[in-house]
């Protein structure tokens, strides 16, 4: 964690003279948690991030005069330009607005900043909560987050603080936003801010979510579940992909790609009925494009709220193995089922496992649990892997646990 206050825990040289900088203040960009520093040698004034969020290891820094950006190649276009652009063109004519919950009352306190352009940014900043809970006694801690996760802050979180900004606009400079939260601030002698990690790996999604994992012998009858999305399809066209994700609003255009993609949905859930007659084949997710037949239970949902979302962490903490397109739209159904089949188009292998909540911590069973494969590949394929994943985990599950099952046994004689 950084301390903010009374002092600002931030260290760095000048650009151009590499002499010393001096922090001024604390910037509340939105995504960003920055300071404002001057150089003490030529004057020049930067905005700076603080290690906070894909801050941690990839920092951007905005020279003011002419609002020179430098920092990492690699992050520069999704990242680093963005906040750059939005120092350089504040919104100012809107009013940016946050509701406060406020549980419990401390002088010293630890602020953990969801806010994100990407829902599944913001998801993983929030599971921080348990390690800052856990690790941070003497201070309560404080979570900033947008409404979409207001329902997933834990109990133990002193206050919540949900602001009123989108995730298609959260990449934007709000002042307003940094002023109120500036001048909430005012209450508190000491003050530190959360790394916000972007890959937490310490916590239990059950207290974000109020569902616990899946258990095969608490489960009457499992589910074997597709989650569905509408904007990212099962299809192996990386054009057709990136076309849809850049605009959106494509329409008609994508009617017969998710008619397509529900096709292949009920052919799959087809072969693998054969071997499993006794589970319930489930699809969950938003969108309602398509039908199903009714042997399928169809939950998706037009648009999430705190009643469909607890309904849907159900469903997969029910489901043996979910499977679905690689994205945020995995990490919920991860944390929750039993295991997972990620399908993964060819542009995202770079970002393998990132959607995964991994709730398995022996490596080899990990390796069983969790499995990624093309999004390519043939439909009888998939089922294929299902198949044998699904039959195989009890027998695997013994093997890779034997030598601890028979040390414990002998400690009990």
């Amino acid at each position: 964690m950084i301390q903010i206050k009374p002092v600002i825990d931030h260290h760095s040289i000048c650009n151009y003279c590499t002499h010393p900088v001096y922090n001024s203040k604390i910037i509340w960009q939105g995504i960003h948690v920055c300071v404002h520093t001057i150089c003490e040698q030529c004057n020049k004034e930067y905005i700076e991030d603080l290690g906070v969020g894909h801050a941690t290891y990839l920092p951007y820094k905005v020279e003011l005069s002419g609002y020179v950006l430098t920092g990492d190649e690699k992050a520069k276009k999704w990242l680093g330009e963005p906040f750059r652009k939005s120092l350089q063109n504040p919104i100012l004519d809107s009013e940016i607005t946050f509701k406060i919950k406020k549980k419990n009352e401390s002088k010293k306190v630890i602020i953990l900043n969801c806010i994100d352009y990407l829902y599944g940014h913001s998801l993983l900043k929030l599971l921080n909560a348990q390690r800052e809970h856990e690790d941070n006694h003497d201070l309560a801690l404080i979570v900033v987050v947008q409404k979409a996760l207001e329902w997933m802050v834990p109990e133990f979180v002193a206050e919540v603080w949900t602001v009123n900004i989108p995730f298609k606009h959260a990449r934007n400079y709000y002042p307003s936003l940094n002023e109120a939260i500036t001048n909430e601030l005012e209450r508190f002698d000491q003050v530190y801010v959360s790394h916000a990690y972007s890959h937490p790996s310490k916590f239990n999604i059950e207290n974000f979510t109020g569902v616990s994992c899946y258990r095969h012998e608490a489960t009457a009858q499992p589910r074997i579940s597709f989650i569905w999305r509408e904007d990212r399809f099962w299809i192996n066209n990386y054009y057709i992909s990136k076309a849809v994700q850049k605009y959106p609003n494509l329409g008609n255009f994508t009617k017969p790609i998710l008619y397509y993609q529900n096709w292949k949905v009920i052919r799959l859930f087809k072969i693998l009925r054969k071997s499993f007659p006794d589970h319930v084949f489930t699809v969950v997710g938003l969108g309602d494009t398509g039908k199903f037949p009714g042997w399928i239970d169809d939950c998706r949902v037009r648009n999430f709220n705190k009643d469909t979302e607890s309904l849907t962490c159900q469903i997969y903490s029910q489901s043996q193995i979910v499977i679905g397109i690689h994205g945020s739209n995995m990490l919920i159904p991860s944390a929750h089922a039993g295991m997972t089949l990620d399908l993964m188009p060819m542009d995202r292998w770079g970002n393998y496992a990132q959607d995964i909540l991994f709730q398995e911590f022996n490596n080899r069973m990990a390796s069983y649990k969790y499995r990624f494969v093309p999004i390519g590949i043939k439909i009888k394929a998939v089922a294929d892997i299902t198949k044998f994943q699904m039959r195989g985990y009890n027998h695997f599950s013994i093997q890779m646990n034997e030598d601890a099952i028979k040390t414990k046994t002998m400690e009990l004689l």
